[in-house]
């Protein structure tokens, strides 16, 4: 490295600003913990566990002697906005809100951290080091993503992800693994542009990560890489000769990887053959977009947003309205018919539609805001690596939601938090007491760490009482656990209403006092299982409702009919959805040109106390045979 001692990335004054970036950006991503009933939890809590220990070793290091950065301030808003929305349009689950909140609140001081290495090192060698922690990451996974190609992975079970015939990384998703390998090479790029590697060392990294990528056959890498075919000229003719270098490193990291798109799969074939289908075939075979599942969901998005422009409809509400609105030609889902889209799979529509005009305009204007130094000739070295950081995210969000990722929204957020200061941003120390302001940050980091290990430890409750089978005295303990995690844990309610939900039996004589409550849940996310809503609502009298749900239903799992048969059919209990079922079973037949295999509307049965009643007068008349 062509660096002096006081410049030297590794050094004793740098080693907690490594360690608190490897847990952040190395080792929860490198995480297999993902288990139900909300898989990525102990990967996101642990994410913000890392940021929490980041903010902890700047503080220890005194390194928090500078005033609060813009983008502090940015996520401040976002938290104070996303809690206040829930409330002012009294939304179903607020917890759900406040889980993004306090999020965002831990965000702020992560950025706030951020800005006090850079105060410390300079914004140079900290970026720097953020750039070293992104290619370690990268190499890492990349390492993964070969021995998931030879099968190897399958022998270290339970330490690796292994799924035979996918390349996937430690990110269990191949798009979300291609967007993790690019941050690594444009890493591996602006390091070597910076004299940080030399060329013998960079150069077989990018090329081992570029490679690596050709496997996933994610066909958003080449969006990255028409995004630095636009950013970086753009950036080179803004900044002048200032950027050359850093220009030269990224678009060297772009090129490799555009090559390995093209490469990988013939020099693998001719070992391998058949082993790949890499990216640009996937291209090739056809349209993505136009008359795809996601084109429609954008559609609904849109329209969505349209009803409610300015505030939208509520953070998470998604889902929901996603499953009200039809734009299906035959009025049937034509794609995906299992699956529920919780995401509109372009997060600017789905801000759009969630949070309106306002809550969208807080997000990208905030973000430029406190990224403004990125903009200034004289941070163009390190504000062009930025960009083309948070650009990769970016392209990635208008084709599905990588940021709704803890994990990801925190790297993310760590680019924003090492964005170059403005020229008129002031790096004096926090106005007030320095040791009260310790006190306090010291404090924040105790309750909010308190706050995530005790949810962990509530999740774990809520997983235990999720467990299927079991007698009747343990349902029964599940049952009251769930209840108990519903009623006084806000930011787990949702998931411990969804699994409560299961344990209503439709074709029950009686109905628990719980099961309207916990029927919200689906009204909240209307999964597959939904029916068990429109089931509540009949038999708490709301028949109109449930009819029109399950109409719903019916065009937005349209394949499903099988499994609504049975409940409605066989049912003494919901005789006028019967017809319904009938007659929505033959009209997707139809419309499909396939001969109609539908249930037929019965007659009503008599309810289970109409049949008691008879009996009971039978035997009061002496009745003595009672024919079935």
């Amino acid at each position: 490295m062509d660096v002096s001692q006081r410049d030297a990335l590794f050094a004793r004054e740098t080693l907690w600003l490594w360690l608190g970036l490897f847990l952040i950006v190395v080792a929860v991503p490198f995480s297999i913990m993902r288990v139900g009933p909300l898989p990525s939890f102990f990967l996101e809590a642990g994410s913000l566990l890392g940021c929490l220990a980041l903010v902890a070793l700047t503080l220890f290091s005194g390194c928090l002697k500078t005033r609060i950065p813009a983008a502090s301030y940015y996520f401040a808003a976002l938290a104070i906005f996303w809690a206040a929305q829930a409330r002012i349009m009294q939304l179903t689950y607020i917890g759900m809100s406040d889980m993004v909140a306090w999020t965002f609140a831990i965000l702020a001081l992560l950025c706030w951290a951020c800005r006090g290495w850079m105060v410390r090192l300079g914004t140079k060698r900290a970026v720097s080091i953020l750039a070293g922690v992104l290619l370690l990451g990268a190499v890492l996974q990349a390492a993964v993503g070969w021995l998931q190609y030879t099968d190897l992975a399958g022998k270290f079970h339970g330490v690796l992800m292994h799924r035979k015939g996918i390349v996937e990384g430690q990110l269990a998703q191949r798009n979300h693994f291609a967007h993790y390998l690019m941050w690594g090479m444009l890493a591996a790029g602006w390091l070597w542009a910076q004299r940080r590697l030399a060329w013998f060392v960079a150069v077989p990294l990018m090329l081992l990560i570029a490679a690596t990528m050709g496997l996933t056959g994610s066909r958003t890498i080449f969006g990255y890489v028409l995004a630095m075919l636009v950013l970086l000229p753009l950036y080179r003719l803004f900044s002048g000769c200032l950027s050359t270098r850093a220009v030269w490193g990224l678009g060297l990291a772009a090129a490799l990887v555009l090559l390995g798109q093209f490469a990988v799969e013939p020099v693998l074939d001719l070992f391998r053959e058949g082993t790949i289908t890499s990216a640009a075939d996937r291209i090739s075979s056809g349209s993505q977009i136009a008359g795809s599942g996601r084109g429609y969901e954008w559609q609904k998005a849109w329209q969505i947003f349209l009803s409610a422009p300015w505030f939208g409809h509520g953070w998470g509400s998604y889902p929901l309205y996603g499953f009200l609105t039809n734009v299906y030609p035959t009025t049937f889902r034509p794609y995906e018919t299992d699956v529920l889209f919780t995401h509109s799979h372009n997060s600017f529509l789905n801000l759009l539609a969630e949070m309106g005009i306002v809550g969208t305009a807080l997000v990208l204007l905030g973000m430029l805001w406190a990224i403004r130094g990125c903009f200034q000739r004289a941070n163009a070295p390190v504000g062009v690596f930025i960009l083309a950081l948070m650009s990769v995210s970016l392209v990635h969000s208008t084709l599905e939601y990588p940021l709704w990722y803890i994990y990801f929204l925190s790297i993310f957020a760590l680019f924003i938090g090492f964005a170059p200061a403005s020229a008129k941003a002031s790096a004096q120390p926090p106005v007030g007491s320095l040791k009260t302001i310790y006190t306090a940050v010291a404090l924040a980091i105790t309750l909010l760490s308190a706050g995530i290990v005790y949810t962990a430890t509530v999740y774990q409750d809520l997983r235990r009482f999720s467990a299927s089978g079991g007698s009747t005295a343990q349902q029964a303990k599940n049952i009251a656990g769930l209840q108990r995690i519903a009623r006084h844990n806000a930011m787990l309610s949702y998931y411990a209403h969804f699994q409560l939900i299961s344990h209503f039996d439709p074709s029950s004589e009686f109905v628990p006092e719980w099961a309207n409550e916990a029927a919200q849940s689906l009204q909240y996310r209307p999964y597959a299982n939904a029916q068990r809503y429109a089931f509540a609502a009949y038999r708490a009298g709301n028949i109109q409702a449930a009819r029109d749900w399950m109409v719903l239903m019916y065009h937005y799992y349209p394949t499903k009919f099988s499994a609504y048969a049975s409940p409605i059919m066989d049912s003494p209990y919901y005789p006028q959805l019967q017809a319904d079922f009938t007659a929505q079973c033959r009209a997707y037949y139809a419309s499909v040109k396939q001969i109609p295999i539908c249930a037929q509307a019965a007659p009503a049965k008599p309810a289970i106390e109409d049949v008691l009643k008879n009996l009971r007068a039978m035997r009061g008349s002496g009745a003595s045979n009672i024919k079935k």
